[in-house]
């Protein structure tokens, strides 16, 4: 493609909030370009190996997609019974592949959505002489310094660490507020910008039959085996089973700053470091080790939209009258103490005022890069939260661009109507 290329809703990122967000704005009438600047979709599954289901609820697209991976990918090689809404107490994961594979007949599927990966947004188009920040669309910069510029009537911004939003000028977070600034009881006395910690995640598989290897030898046993209980808490069990393959959390590193794709690299090597006895003693004992091509971040950083949902919100359940999307999963800021109180929250919901940048038109925002503060993040950031964020904003594509209209100004009830039929949000969630 070259030159300008026109399109309805314009989705970057083709992780666990843009590819649901690309597919519900196609779904809904809109022309759709989804760009990925990786080579293939899938985000944290595909790069990172973040590819066991957690957190919840497991609504709309992302449930069609964990449908999928069940029918097709289990990993004993037939479907599970009645595990789809993730209440049996069990954790279940999938290769890699079976990511690609799934999401690329998921993608393949919508006439009205064209992917295009291998590129990474340059800059972002602003409108000129309007006065305002309006966001009209994206460039990426080929190899031969050439240029793809893509303009819509809206950007939908899903690369995880609000790339296209901080291009555009709107104002971000990173790292942590003061226990002040939000009446967070978890947050410092004094803001820093410490994020929550990274892990090289990976796959070991036994290459030949052999006896059970106690995982408890390794220095950083973190690990789980699909379809059973929660990180490995059954030991005996799991060295009854002896199944020969399972996923790695690898080790914990602090990253300085997930922004900087060279100081991240050098995480990485730090990771590799600390995890290459257990690398060594798991090849000794007959296991092949696939390490993920990229090291896991879960926090980069976050908007400043037109609300900032905090722990309080979450703690208080807080169900606001714009919810999208809601959440049942607790605190779980990595590299920072919790009792068990302090990671449990009730239900609640995200509002559509955190995908909207201040004093910014024409773009949205979802994923984990929303406006919430960092304690916030670390409960909506995983992937069931950010594809119902990313399923919501996609609708709301739908709704200003099919109708001309500003991003603050959608019909919230025929929002919600939208949402509740396509099984984001349930019927008795108010909006």
């Amino acid at each position: 493609m070259h030159g300008v290329n026109e399109t309805d809703v314009l989705v970057a990122g083709a992780g666990a909030s843009g590819v649901p967000a690309a597919i519900a704005a196609a779904r809904s009438g809109c022309r759709v370009i989804l760009l990925e600047e990786d080579l293939l979709p899938g985000g944290a599954p595909v790069d990172m190996y973040v590819t066991m289901l957690c957190g919840g609820p497991r609504t709309g697209i992302y449930r069609e997609m964990v449908e999928r991976l069940n029918a097709g990918h289990e990993l004993s090689g037939r479907p599970l019974e009645g595990f789809s809404d993730g209440i049996d107490g069990k954790d279940h994961w999938y290769l890699p592949s079976a990511y690609v594979e799934v999401l690329l007949r998921m993608i393949a599927a919508e006439k009205n959505l064209h992917l295009i990966c291998g590129a990474e947004v340059s800059r972002v188009l602003l409108e000129e002489g309007s006065g305002a920040n309006r966001v009209i669309g994206v460039a990426c910069e080929k190899r031969d310094g050439c240029e793809m510029r893509f303009r819509a009537k809206l950007t939908i911004d899903a690369t995880g660490d609000a790339a296209v939003a901080h291009a555009a000028g709107c104002e971000t977070r990173y790292g942590r507020e003061s226990r002040d600034e939000h009446g967070e009881a978890l947050a410092p006395e004094k803001a820093d910008e410490r994020v929550q910690q990274c892990s090289w995640m990976y796959i070991s598989q036994r290459l030949a039959p052999g006896p059970a290897f106690d995982m408890a030898n390794l220095g950083f046993p973190g690990l789980v085996e699909s379809n059973l209980g929660w990180w490995m808490n059954n030991q005996e069990e799991c060295l009854r089973r002896n199944t020969g393959i399972y996923l790695h959390w690898g080790c914990k590193v602090q990253c300085q700053d997930t922004r900087d794709p060279a100081v991240v690299a050098e995480s990485q090597r730090e990771a590799y470091h600390l995890m290459s006895g257990d690398l060594t003693l798991l090849r000794k004992n007959g296991f092949a080790v696939y390490l993920a091509p990229k090291l896991g971040i879960r926090e980069s950083r976050r908007i400043v939209g037109e609300y900032v949902l905090s722990a309080r919100d979450l703690k208080n359940g807080s169900m606001p009258e714009d919810t999208i999307a809601v959440s049942d999963y607790g605190l779980d800021a990595w590299g920072e103490p919790m009792s068990k109180e302090d990671i449990r929250t009730p239900r609640y919901g995200i509002p559509y005022r955190c995908l909207i940048p201040k004093k910014t038109e024409g773009l949205l925002v979802c994923g984990k890069c929303i406006s919430g503060t960092h304690l916030a993040a670390s409960s909506y950031r995983v992937q069931p939260v950010a594809a119902s964020i990313g399923q919501a904003s996609g609708i709301a594509a739908f709704l200003s661009a099919s109708g001309d209209l500003p991003v603050r100004d959608l019909p919230m009830d025929r929002l919600k109507e939208m949402l509740v039929s396509a099984g984001v949000i349930p019927q008795t969630d108010p909006l």
